[in-house]
C-alpha cells in the first residue's frame, strides 16, 4: 500500500500544510468495488475526487454490463472479473447487501492482499463476523456513509477492526476527504448513526417533499416551491455548523412573540412532529440492531 506524503499544493497555513504533508498519496492506489450501486457508486465517487485516478478504480457488479455502465457513469473502469480486481487492490469496498457479504469474503478471502484494507458498507455485519470470516490479521474497516457523499456533504462513520493500524485508518480517512464529514465511532454507536445520518436524508426529503407540497398547496409554482425550500434547509444547515450555535437558540432568533414563525412551530408540536421525527430514528436504529441479531 503506497502511504507516502506529499507536500501542500497551496497550504493557507502552516497547520494547513503540516496536515496536507500527512497526508497519504492516494495517486498510486489501486480501490477494488465489489457493487457499485447506490452506495458502492457514491463512495467510489467520493475516493476518485479524493485523488484516486480513475483507471485505478476497478468495478466489478453482478454483470459485465451492470460494471461497465456503472464505471462509465462514476469515470472508473470496468473489470473483466473479480479476479481482475482484487488482484493488487489496496482497498477493497463491498457495496453489496448485507445477507451476501459473509458468504463474499469466504470466496474472495485467499485473493485479499496481506496489507489491503477491507472496507464494508454494509448495515448489520460486524467487524467480528468479517474478521472470522477472512484470513487472520486481515485489516477490516465498516463504513456508514450516506448518499450526500457523492456531492461532498454527506456524512461517513467509521469504524476499525482489531487489525487495523494507525497508518490504515490515515489512509481510510484520507479516501473520504470529499466526503464532507468523517467521525470515528464505536461499534456500539453504529445504530444511532444509521438514525442520525444513514436514513436521515429521506427523512429530510421526507420534510421537505410536505413542504414543497404545501407551498405548491397556496399558490406557489412547484419549481419555485423546491428551490425555496431547499435552499432554506440548505442554509439552515449551514447556520448551525458555521455558527456552532445549537438549532434552538438559532430557532430562537428567528422566532419573535406572537409572530407567524412562532404560530407554526405551535403547530409542529400539536402535530407531534418532534416525537414522530424521534421515532422515525428509533425505528432506523431498531432495524439496524434487527440486522445484527442484537
Amino acid at each position: 500500500m503506497n502511504a507516502s506524503a506529499t507536500s501542500a499544493s497551496s497550504p493557507s497555513t502552516p497547520a494547513d500544510a503540516s496536515q496536507d504533508a500527512d497526508a497519504p498519496d492516494l495517486s498510486s492506489l489501486r480501490v477494488a468495488v465489489i457493487g457499485a450501486g447506490n452506495m458502492g457508486g457514491p463512495v467510489a465517487t467520493c475516493m476518485i475526487r479524493a485523488g484516486v485516478p480513475g483507471e485505478q478504480v476497478l468495478i466489478v457488479n453482478s454483470t459485465p454490463e451492470s460494471s461497465q455502465r456503472a464505471a462509465d457513469d462514476l469515470g472508473a473502469r470496468a473489470a473483466d472479473s473479480r479476479e481482475e480486481a482484487l488482484a493488487g487492490a489496496d482497498v477493497i469496498v463491498l457495496g453489496v447487501k448485507p445477507y451476501q457479504i459473509i458468504d463474499l469474503l469466504g470466496e474472495v478471502g485467499d485473493a485479499v492482499g496481506q496489507d489491503a484494507v477491507v472496507l464494508s458498507l454494509a448495515a448489520g455485519v460486524t467487524l467480528e463476523a468479517m474478521e472470522n470470516a477472512l484470513p487472520n490479521g486481515t485489516a477490516v474497516v465498516r463504513a456508514m456513509p450516506n448518499t450526500p457523499i457523492g456531492i461532498g456533504e454527506g456524512v461517513v462513520a467509521l469504524m476499525s477492526g482489531s487489525s487495523v493500524s494507525a497508518e490504515q485508518e490515515t489512509l481510510v480517512r484520507a479516501l473520504f476527504a470529499e466526503a464532507g464529514a468523517v467521525e470515528e465511532i464505536t461499534e456500539a454507536q453504529v445504530h444511532a448513526v444509521i438514525g442520525a445520518a444513514g436514513s436521515a436524508p429521506a427523512f429530510a426529503y421526507y420534510a421537505m417533499e410536505a413542504m414543497i407540497e404545501e407551498a405548491v398547496r397556496q399558490g406557489l409554482k412547484r419549481p419555485v416551491a423546491t428551490r425555496l425550500v431547499a435552499q432554506t434547509l440548505r442554509g439552515a444547515a449551514t447556520m448551525v455548523l458555521e455558527t456552532g450555535e445549537h438549532p434552538a437558540v438559532l430557532r430562537s432568533n428567528v422566532s419573535s412573540p406572537g409572530g407567524t414563525t412562532v404560530q407554526g412551530i405551535a403547530a409542529l408540536d400539536r402535530e407531534g412532529v418532534r416525537t414522530g421525527l424521534a421515532a422515525a430514528m428509533e425505528a432506523a436504529a431498531r432495524s439496524s440492531k434487527e440486522l445484527s441479531g442484537e
